[in-house]
């Protein structure tokens, strides 16, 4: 058979109709595409079970690109409102919006498997997201040209369980020829096809155009995607149930791992439960570098002295007062951190003789207010509490606020994790932009009158002179230098300049994570150095 008589008699599409359409992961439900050589045309619908076998009477479609929103209904003078004017046993997915010309008509998503769903919507990628448990976004409705609409089979097929519902998917598939059947080598017909789930009709002719005529096919019918159990859709109370793994928690008499589950049901605790388990507050060891994950999306992360979390969504209590890992409680890791993120902190479970910090002890257990021993921590806490003293006394802040966008500047600020080049570069990009480019200059500028070509660092020592103060040589020093080491790291390529000036913090001789941890205390002293003008009892020495 020729390609013309395929295209005809839609062989391709019969065959894709019957084995593969609604069985994909991403399933077109409205709008067109070019089906092999043929226009198809998509919409979908709901239907009671009930219902099913009214719909399998004929291959037409039971509900219309248009119809479907609310109205009145009656005979005569008798009318009753609806909030869907369908057929009984029918229900909307995709509603077509006209506006008569004024405004463009487009397709909207049902509200109900939106709010069920509670999705999102992305405008400039035309996009409906879900947002799963551990925080990421996951799409679930694409929208191409306009009116073309990909839903996932996997929340479609949900969204059927939970309501016990089938879905409905029309398909109207279309060939047109600027030849006549004679000319192509084909005859007029006509067949059907029906099952279980696909009920279509089929038939082709000549159709007489302005130019002659001209052959075509059309292939229009239905396609019922029938709902699973209404206990595997998934929503509440029929979720899955939660599947929990096992943690090392040490070293046995042999010196081989010892692990246990995080299932909070099967752990010990303070009242006699599973006396011969591990107990709940078991510290479970990770390399630090589990926090890189958490570091590279600020927008969806915050990580915070002693506490990860995820917006609203989850969240759980660390000891992140080590420099070389960090510690959750089993059954916190159990309880408070969804199941995806369990699989992603095992990859980095080590054995440690560290033991529970100090900080983490005197809190957890002794339920003492306890400073962190973390400069990355301190450094934190002091810059925010100087500045609202700063402001208290002067009637400004010293430090500018940071735009929303610049803001994981100062949230991520840490002793680096590694001994990478470009996580050390960027942190102190970070520092910089936090410490120096945040001078609020404009105030300082206000107290140095005449001196307006002075910039950041030396308006703050001019600030200072004028104070009366000499003490400030050491601070101004390492400001100039930490800038200096930005610019010559990160504002332009490394050559002789920049290994001038990073040797002067020590890189070369000490660890990458050493220098910036010192790089903090520097800091955290040019802290304590300005809250001495507003009689601050000075920080603690870390």
């Amino acid at each position: 058979m020729d390609k013309s008589k395929e295209i005809y008699y839609q062989m391709a599409n019969r065959k894709y109709i019957e084995e593969n359409y609604g069985r994909t992961q991403w399933v077109q439900i409205s709008g067109h595409e070019n089906l092999n050589n043929a226009d198809a045309a998509y919409w979908c619908a709901l239907v009671d079970l009930n219902n099913v076998e009214s719909v399998f009477r004929d291959h037409g479609w039971d509900v219309h690109i248009g119809s479907g929103g609310p109205g009145f209904e009656g005979i005569g003078n008798s009318y009753d409102y609806h909030g869907s004017l369908l057929n009984e046993g029918f229900e909307a997915l995709l509603y077509y919006r006209d506006f008569y010309g004024v405004k463009n008509p487009h397709i909207e998503l049902a509200q109900e498997f939106v709010l069920l769903n509670n999705l999102y919507y992305d405008e400039s990628k035309r996009i409906y997201y879900s947002v799963l448990d551990d925080g990421r976004s996951e799409e679930v409705v694409r929208i191409k040209d306009k009116d073309n609409f990909f839903i996932s089979l996997s929340y479609l097929t949900r969204y059927a369980a939970a309501k016990q519902m089938a879905v409905i998917l029309y398909y109207d598939v279309r060939t047109k020829f600027d030849e006549s059947m004679n000319i192509l080598g084909v005859t007029e017909f006509s067949d059907g096809y029906k099952d279980k789930n696909v009920f279509y009709q089929i038939w082709g002719g000549n159709l007489n155009n302005f130019r002659g005529m001209a052959a075509f096919s059309v292939l229009m019918g239905k396609k019922i995607l029938y709902p699973r159990p209404v206990d595997t859709c998934g929503y509440w109370p029929y979720e899955r149930e939660e599947e929990y793994i096992d943690f090392i928690i040490g070293l046995d008499e042999n010196g081989d791992k010892k692990t246990f589950t995080c299932n909070p049901d099967m752990l010990a605790n303070y009242f006699g439960k599973n006396p011969n388990a591990p107990h709940y507050l078991t510290p479970v060891f990770f390399k630090r570098e589990v926090l890189q994950k958490y570091i590279s999306h600020p927008e969806l992360y915050r990580i915070r002295d002693g506490y990860l979390e995820c917006g609203y969504l989850w969240g759980i209590e660390i000891d992140n007062h080590h420099k070389d890992c960090i510690s959750a409680y089993l059954g916190d890791l159990g309880r408070d951190l969804p199941e995806s993120e369990r699989l992603y902190w095992k990859s980095y479970n080590i054995v440690s003789d560290e033991g529970l910090s100090e900080t983490s002890f005197k809190r957890d257990f002794l339920c003492m207010s306890a400073e962190s021993n973390m400069i990355e921590h301190v450094f934190k806490e002091h810059y925010i509490k100087i500045n609202d003293e700063w402001n208290n006394k002067f009637g400004w802040p010293l430090f500018l606020p940071l735009a929303e966008d610049d803001q994981y500047n100062f949230d991520l600020l840490r002793i680096p994790l590694t001994e990478s080049q470009d996580e050390f570069d960027g942190l102190v990009l970070s520092l910089v932009k936090v410490i120096i480019d945040s001078l609020n200059e404009k105030k300082i500028q206000e107290s140095i009158e005449g001196e307006k070509d002075l910039k950041g660092i030396g308006k703050l020592e001019k600030w200072l002179q004028i104070s009366g103060r000499t003490d400030y040589d050491e601070h101004t020093k390492f400001l100039r230098n930490l800038q200096d080491l930005r610019s010559k790291g990160t504002g332009h390529r490394k050559g002789t300049g920049y290994d001038k000036i990073a040797s002067s913090f020590g890189v070369g001789n000490k660890d990458l994570r050493e220098v910036f941890e010192d790089i903090l205390h520097s800091a955290d002293e040019f802290l304590t150095y300005m809250a001495s003008f507003c009689n601050l009892k000075p920080p603690i020495n870390i």
